[in-house]
């Protein structure tokens, strides 16, 4: 066996004695786990066999590493949940249904004080609002009502919204976006619960979203489907240890 091999094999008894004792509880977060001096000792290893094997710990979330203080346990990590927004026509065409798009409201016109906030403009200013309710084989599944700021889509009075999405319109022009999402269950209005032809009291998955670009706020958009309606699947993964360090 040579040098490399036998420091990786060490590297890697190392590794297996830290996290045994972490997960066993003998080790709880916060604890200062022995120096490098000490695991050098132990392992007779050289100090950076063992520094590397910390390093890697560190990395994966197990150990935080405090300059001039030691290395400590990590608390557990925090995590994410990340899911895709895709298109409505995409979503029914990929159930094999049907898309129809009926517009209740298309018009350009003054922002509210509360929206103009949501845009960072002054009050007044104008913003396109659209009101699109989408079928699923003439079934309503969802009830969108969407501003945008006019600067990021011109035409958006001339859309065909029948065959397209703002969305997917919008995706096209300012396809890199930041924003934030809040999901409610709520119960809706007797008008939303009429358009989307569900009893009253049945609970609603609202869906507000909020982008931005670095020249500014695009659109902010609220949308309404019945819980039976609705299924959001994505996957989970751990944040980078590195953030949580610096949180």
């Amino acid at each position: 066996m040579d040098r490399t091999e036998l420091s990786s094999g060490m590297r890697g008894q190392i590794i297996a004695h830290v996290t045994s004792r972490i997960m066993s509880g003998e080790w709880q977060a916060g604890d200062r786990i022995p120096s490098e001096q000490a695991l050098t000792d132990l392992f007779r290893v050289s100090r950076m066999t063992v520094h590397h094997a910390l390093r890697d710990l560190a990395a994966r979330g197990f150990l935080i590493r405090r300059a001039g203080s030691g290395t400590f346990v990590a608390g557990p990590s925090e995590y994410v949940t990340e899911y895709r927004h895709h298109d409505i026509i995409k979503e029914i065409t990929r159930r094999g249904g049907r898309h129809k798009a009926q517009v209740l409201r298309r018009e350009l016109r003054e922002s509210s004080p509360e929206e103009a906030a949501a845009f960072n403009m002054s009050p007044r200013e104008m913003l396109f609002h659209a009101i699109v309710l989408h079928h699923e084989d003439d079934r309503p599944i969802e009830l969108e009502d969407r501003l945008i700021a006019p600067r990021f889509l011109p035409d958006a009075m001339e859309m065909d919204l029948t065959s397209q999405t703002m969305f997917s319109r919008l995706m096209l022009v300012k396809p890199n976006r930041q924003g934030t999402e809040v999901l409610r269950a709520v119960t809706g209005s007797q008008r939303e619960m009429a358009l989307l032809d569900i009893d009253a009291g049945t609970p609603l998955l609202e869906v507000v979203r909020r982008t931005w670009s670095p020249e500014g706020v695009v659109t902010v958009a609220r949308m309404l489907r019945a819980g039976s309606h609705s299924a959001l699947t994505g996957s989970i993964r751990n944040l980078d240890p590195r953030d949580n360090q610096h949180r």
